[in-house]
């Protein structure tokens, strides 16, 4: 895993997608086609990086939110990840902004599916699927 400089700037890519769920948010990577599940807490991280955050800024935002010492380190971890799977890059201006705290904080969570969406998707031409009769 490459280092990650904690004032470093970095931002959601623009084919990173997500989708809002009741509890958290789901991330498609249109590049990889892996999807990521987010808690609550972790959508509120990661929407830091919608405009650019750096990864003190949103350790920072995350202690405010209630996350204890040792969670945070799970913070940084996780936003380590998400920079190790491209789904952030590095940018040269970074809003920080102050972002949603989530409703109630709880530890990190984030997720990636064990297949990439092209081997998850089934044809209904696949002529090992058994029809429905």
């Amino acid at each position: 895993m490459e280092q990650v400089a904690s004032n470093g700037s970095y931002r959601l890519r623009d084919d990173v997608v997500a989708t809002v769920l009741d509890h958290g948010a789901l991330l498609l990577d249109l590049d990889s086609k892996y999807f990521y599940l987010l808690n609550p807490s972790g959508w509120a991280v990661t929407q830091l990086f919608e405009d650019g955050a750096s990864v003190d800024h949103a350790v920072e935002r995350a202690s405010s939110w209630g996350a204890s010492t040792p969670e945070l380190s799970s913070v940084r971890a996780t936003i380590e990840q998400m920079i190790s799977e491209r789904l952030l890059e590095p940018t040269q201006s970074a809003a920080n902004v102050s972002g949603d705290a989530p409703a109630n904080w709880e530890p990190v969570r984030f997720e990636r599916q064990a297949e990439p969406l092209q081997k998850v998707i089934v044809s209904a031409f696949d002529p090992s699927i058994p029809l429905a009769e």
